[in-house]
C-alpha cells in the first residue's frame, strides 16, 4: 500500500470522524456492495458500537430466512468492512471461542452461518453472551487436572439460522430479522446485481479505497473504550418489555459511540448520548418492528394466519394444502430445526397460543381464540 493511498485513506477517515459520520459513511459503502434488506446491514453495523461501550449488555443479530435466501450475504459483506483484527469469520468449534486465538481480541465481531441453537456451539454462544462485559469462562480436565478457559470479553455475535430458532435466553440478546425472500426482492436485488455488472451504474465504485477507509473507521470505533449515558433517559416513554428496553438503549449509546468526536463528556468523563441518537435508534427499532417475546417469522406468522382463517384445526396435510408448503417445510416450522437428535424452536415451542391435539390420529394443530 502507497504511502500516498494511506495519507488519502486517513485523511478521509479523519474527515468523517470529525464530522461523526462514520455510521452513515460505512453504511453507504455496504449498501453499494449488499442489494438485500436494507434493515439487516443496518442492526449488523450498529450492533459493532456496543463492544465499546463498558455498560452494554451487547447487542447481536440473528438473521433467518430460507435457504437461497441471501441471509448470509449481509454479514459477509460487512466484515469485509470491518478490520481483520476484529471479526472471527470462520467455522469454529464449541471450545474454541474459549482458547486463545492467533489475532483475536477483546470486542471483535464473531460471524457463524447456520447456527443450531441446541448443539454445543450454541450453547458456548449463550454462555459468551450472558458474560458480554466479562467473557464467559468453562473449567476442562486434562491429564486429571482442572483448567480455567475465558472467551474474549464484548464478543459481538452475527448468526444465521434457517427460522428465528431461539429460545427465551436468546431472545433476551439477539435482534431477530428476517431476510426479505419475496420475489420482488429477489427481483430487485438481480436488478441491482446486473446493473453493476454492465458497467453502466451511476455509483462511483472505488473499493479498494472506500474499504480502507471503513477499516480506519473501526479501529477508531475500538479504540475508544467507556461509559455512555443517556441524559434523557427517564423522559422516555417505552411499551415495550424489560428486555426490549436494554436493547433499545444499547442501541442508543451504540449511535453515540459512533459519533464520539460530536459528543460531550460529562464531569465523570463519561460519553453523553444525545437526542439525535435516540431518534437513530428509535426509527431503526420501529424499521425492526420492536423486539418481542414471540417475534415471528414471515413463514410461521403466514402459516398461523392460514391456520386461523381455517378454523384454527387442522392436520398437517390439510396445512400443506392450505399453505402450499412441504411436510418438511412444515415440520420445520412447527418443531424447528432439529440439532443431536432434538427439537428446535419452532412454534410449538415459542406460540404460546399452539398446542397438538394427540388424540387423534394423525394430530391436530390447534390455534387458540386468543391469538
Amino acid at each position: 500500500m502507497s504511502s500516498d493511498f494511506e495519507g488519502r485513506v486517513q485523511a478521509k477517515a479523519i474527515e468523517i470522524i470529525e464530522a461523526g459520520e462514520s455510521y452513515n459513511y460505512i453504511l453507504s459503502v455496504l449498501n453499494k456492495r449488499y442489494f438485500g434488506t436494507p434493515l439487516i446491514g443496518k442492526l449488523l453495523l450498529i450492533s459493532l458500537g456496543s463492544g465499546s461501550i463498558s455498560n452494554s449488555s451487547g447487542i447481536h443479530v440473528q438473521v433467518s430466512g430460507p435457504g437461497g435466501s441471501g441471509k448470509s450475504e449481509a454479514a459477509k459483506k460487512l466484515a469485509a468492512l470491518v478490520h481483520p483484527k476484529y471479526t472471527l469469520v470462520a467455522n469454529v468449534t464449541p471450545q474454541a471461542l474459549f482458547y486463545p486465538i492467533e489475532s483475536f481480541v477483546d470486542s471483535s465481531v464473531v460471524f457463524i452461518d447456520d447456527i443450531v441453537w441446541k448443539d454445543d456451539l450454541g450453547s458456548s454462544v449463550k454462555k459468551i453472551t450472558g458474560m458480554f462485559q466479562d467473557g464467559a469462562e468453562r473449567v476442562v480436565t486434562t491429564d486429571g487436572i482442572g483448567k480455567r478457559q475465558k472467551s474474549m470479553k464484548r464478543l459481538t455475535f452475527w448468526v444465521t439460522c434457517v427460522d428465528n430458532q431461539a429460545d427465551e435466553q436468546i431472545r433476551d440478546r439477539f435482534f431477530l430479522v428476517e431476510c426479505d425472500s419475496s420475489k420482488t426482492a429477489k427481483k430487485k436485488i438481480l436488478d441491482s446485481i446486473l446493473a453493476r455488472a454492465s458497467g453502466k451504474t451511476t455509483v462511483r465504485v472505488d473499493d479498494d479505497f472506500e474499504t480502507a477507509v471503513c477499516h480506519a473507521l473501526i479501529v477508531e470505533l475500538k479504540s475508544w473504550f467507556g461509559e455512555v449515558v443517556i441524559p434523557f433517559s427517564e423522559k422516555m416513554k417505552f411499551d415495550g418489555d424489560t428486555r426490549a428496553a436494554m436493547m433499545f438503549l444499547d442501541m442508543v449509546r451504540s449511535f453515540a459511540v459512533f459519533a464520539r468526536k460530536t459528543r460531550l463528556l460529562d464531569d465523570q468523563l463519561r460519553l453523553e448520548a444525545t437526542e439525535e441518537d435516540y431518534r437513530r435508534a428509535k426509527a431503526l427499532y420501529d424499521e425492526l418492528g420492536g423486539h418481542s417475546a414471540y417475534k415471528y417469522t414471515g413463514a410461521e406468522k403466514n402459516f398461523l394466519d392460514a391456520l386461523k382463517a381455517f378454523g384454527g384445526k387442522a392436520t398437517k396435510a390439510q396445512m400443506q394444502k392450505l399453505t402450499g408448503l412441504s411436510l418438511g417445510r412444515i415440520g420445520d416450522i412447527l418443531n424447528g430445526t432439529k440439532g443431536n437428535g432434538q427439537n428446535g424452536h419452532g412454534l410449538f415451542y415459542k406460540c404460546p397460543y399452539l398446542s397438538k391435539d394427540d388424540s387423534v390420529r394423525p394430530y391436530l394443530i390447534v390455534l387458540s381464540d386468543e391469538y
